[in-house]
C-alpha cells in the first residue's frame, strides 16, 4: 500500500488521468466478472462497482473547463454517461450493461495514456508547463 501511496502522490496530473482510467477499467471488469462467476454476490459486484463510479467522478472532477473548453464538455458528458450506466448496473445487477462500457472505456484510457506518452517525449527536455488541461 505504501508504494501505491507514493506513486500517486508523486505523479504528475496526466500520469494520475491515466491511473484514474486503470481503475475505472479494473473495477468495471472485476464487477463484470464478479456477476458471471457469482451472480449471488450481490454485495461484491455493488463493491467494484462503486470503486468504478467513484473512479468515474474523479475523472469529472478533473476536468478543466476553462482550459479544455467543448472538449470538456464532451469527456465530462461520456464520464457522466458510464457513471449512470454504472448506477444502473448495479441496481440492475445488469452485467451486459457493465460489459458493454469496458471495450468504450479501455479506447479512452489507451487515448491518454499515449497522449501522456507523446506529451512527455515532446516536453521532456522543457520546463513543466503550467497550462495543461486534463479534459
Amino acid at each position: 500500500m505504501k508504494y501505491l501511496e507514493a506513486s500517486i502522490a508523486t505523479a504528475s496530473k496526466e500520469d494520475l488521468m491515466v491511473k484514474i482510467f486503470d481503475a475505472i477499467v479494473m473495477y468495471t471488469r472485476k464487477a463484470v466478472d464478479r456477476m458471471t462467476t457469482d451472480p449471488s454476490d450481490i454485495q461484491g459486484r455493488h463493491d467494484m462497482l462503486r470503486m468504478a463510479q467513484k473512479a468515474c467522478g474523479a475523472a469529472i472532477d478533473a476536468i478543466d473547463f476553462e482550459l479544455g473548453g467543448e472538449l470538456a464538455a464532451s469527456n465530462c458528458a461520456l464520464y457522466q454517461f458510464w457513471y449512470r450506466e454504472l448506477v444502473a448496473a448495479n441496481i440492475e445487477g445488469d452485467v451486459k450493461r457493465a460489459e458493454g462500457l469496458v471495450p468504450q472505456m479501455l479506447i479512452i484510457r489507451n487515448a491518454w495514456a499515449e497522449a501522456v506518452r507523446r506529451y512527455k517525449i515532446e516536453f521532456a527536455s522543457a520546463e513543466p508547463r503550467q497550462d495543461v488541461a486534463v479534459v
